[in-house]
Order: structure tokens, then C-alpha cells, then sequence
């Protein structure tokens, strides 16, 4: 089946969320560059995410989870594979005395404003993440020490035969940028256990984190986050700046002169620029340090790098 037969098939089988076909991966990917994907998904609720998903099981498609692009490059010939997002129907976001339950299509933005909103503290270090909580929670999100998984106390998730559960946090281990979740399950929902606390001091920490970031990473420029995770002895983006490769630059992709584990698109700049730039850095880095560096970034797509 083509992905037209397989959108077909969804919409004979009670599908009424939107779907895109071709469009620019360049428009919806923070990093500002892919080519076309050949069908992108929102389904607004459990009923429809259940559909496509045995639809795409049972015609043979594999499909990516799509959250706000944030931590993916996309190859400039695009993505073959079906996308799902959830962000048309997965992002309510509520309290319970000190726990609050965000839909996985919900940004982190909006759930660190709302835990602000109802003095709800734990989780300001996030601040300046501009992911979405199901993407958040897969990677284990982090900045300044501290990670998103420390402050999950269950998670709603959805498994590979379509049935969902509630997964407790001592049923799963978080680890650095990743946890421990079967592949095929989706998460739906997180909850977070958090602490009272006063709203002006909550959003004073929270602006602090931020403006931190503000000075130290180049958040006003296209790019995907950090490119590497850091090695257990020392961070990645210092070990790239003592190579000598701040600035350095494939065609409009260059290694930020600000953060060192970050490239930037300065305008133009293609997937296979910024490929060019991941295999320089991996390569001088275990040429003069004997390290090798892991992706943190996620490659999708057409000749994406392995």
C-alpha cells in the first residue's frame, strides 16, 4: 500500500483529524531543514490514534512520533514514513493538589507557564526547552543538572497492541537522554509530582534559568539542541571548543560560536551540512581525545546518517 492507500484507509475507518501530505520538514522542524514528508498525521484522540496505528501495523508501515521537531534533522530528501503528532488532541494539561497531568502534545513552555500560573515548583530548570512533554519525557529532557524524569511520578502510556496502561515511575528507569520504554508504546500523558510553593519566586527562578541559557546557547538561531550528549568525564561542547571548531562552517551549517554542541542553520543550510559538521566533530575529537561522541540529535529520513 502507498502512503495514498494508507491515508485512504485511515479516513474509511472514522479518521477525522487533519492530515498534510508533502509538506517541507524546513517548516515544522526548529533546525529549519528537510525535505518533504510524505504524510503527517493528527489524530485528536485515543479512538484515532488507534486507527492509525493498526492501520500503519497491519499495511506494513513503520511511523515516527512527532512532537515539535526540536530534536531532530531530517534528511533533505525527506521522510517516507508516516508521521504522528500529537498535538491536536493530546495537550490538556490539570492539577491535582500537587501533582499536575500533561497531555504528551502539550509544549513544555505551556507546562512550565502553567505550573508558574498555580505555584507549582520543580520543574524551572526546564525553562528555555521548547520540546513537547511526550518528546520531553522519551528523551529525558535536562538543563542545568536537573532532568524531567526525577519529577514524573506515572505515565499513561499506550503499547504496541493499542491498549493502554498506567505505568508507574518505579516501573521505569530514566536514564541521560533516554528511558527505559519499550519503543512501539506511545506516551499519552505524564504525571508530575511537584511542590507548592510561591508563584513570584517559582517565576523568578524560572526567568533566572532562562536568561542563563539565553547567555550561554544560541536560542534566537535555527538549530536542533544539543548535537551530542556528554561524555560521563567531561561536557561535549567543551571538548568541540578545545578541538578549535567554534565557527566552523559547511556550506550555511555552522558549529555556534556561543555553544559548541550546538550547530545553527545560518539561512540556508542542508541536512548534509550539517552531516558534514557531526562527522568533522567525531572525528577530530576521537583522533585527540580517544572519545566517541553519541548523537543526542535524532536523523530521520532519506540517506539519514546510521
Amino acid at each position: 500500500m502507498t502512503s495514498n492507500g494508507l491515508e485512504r484507509g485511515i479516513r474509511k475507518n472514522g479518521f477525522k483529524g487533519a492530515i498534510r501530505r508533502g509538506i517541507p520538514m524546513s517548516e515544522i522542524t526548529s533546525f529549519r531543514i528537510g525535505g518533504p514528508a510524505d504524510l503527517v498525521l493528527y489524530p485528536r484522540d485515543l479512538e484515532e490514534l488507534n486507527i492509525v496505528r493498526a492501520l500503519c501495523r497491519d499495511q506494513g508501515f513503520s511511523y515516527l512520533l512527532l512532537g515539535n521537531g526540536t530534536n531532530l534533522l531530517v534528511a533533505d530528501k525527506g521522510v517516507r514514513e508516516p508521521l504522528i503528532n500529537l498535538s491536536h488532541g493530546f495537550k490538556e494539561i490539570k492539577k491535582q493538589g500537587h501533582k499536575v497531568m500533561a497531555g504528551a502534545g502539550a509544549g513544555l513552555p505551556q507546562l512550565l507557564n502553567f505550573c508558574t500560573a498555580n505555584a507549582l515548583g520543580g520543574l524551572e530548570p526546564l525553562a528555555g526547552i521548547p520540546g513537547t512533554v511526550g518528546g520531553g519525557i522519551r528523551m529525558n529532557a535536562g538543563s542545568w543538572g536537573a532532568e524531567i524524569g526525577a519529577m514524573i511520578s506515572s505515565l499513561l502510556v499506550m503499547d504496541g497492541a493499542g491498549e493502554t496502561r498506567w505505568v508507574k515511575r518505579s516501573q521505569v528507569a530514566f536514564g541521560y537522554r533516554g528511558i527505559d520504554l519499550p519503543a512501539e508504546d506511545i506516551i499519552l500523558q505524564g504525571e508530575f509530582a511537584l511542590h507548592k510553593g510561591k508563584r513570584d519566586e517559582i517565576k523568578n527562578r524560572m526567568e533566572e534559568f532562562l536568561r542563563k541559557k539565553k547567555e550561554t546557547q544560541p536560542l534566537f538561531q535555527p538549530s536542533a539542541g544539543s548535537i551530542f550528549k556528554n561524555p560521563p568525564a567531561i561536557p561535549a561542547g567543551r571538548l568541540i571548543e578545545e578541538a578549535g571548531l567554534k565557527g566552523t562552517r559547511r556550506g550555511d551549517a555552522m558549529i555556534s560560536p556561543l555553544h559548541a554542541n550546538f550547530i545553527v542553520n545560518m539561512g540556508a543550510a542542508r541536512a548534509r551540512d550539517v552531516l558534514g559538521l557531526i562527522e568533522l566533530i567525531r572525528q577530530r575529537i576521537y583522533k585527540e581525545k580517544r572519545i566517541k561522541l553519541e548523537l543526542e540529535v535524532l536523523i530521520i529520513g532519506e540517506q539519514a546518517l546510521a
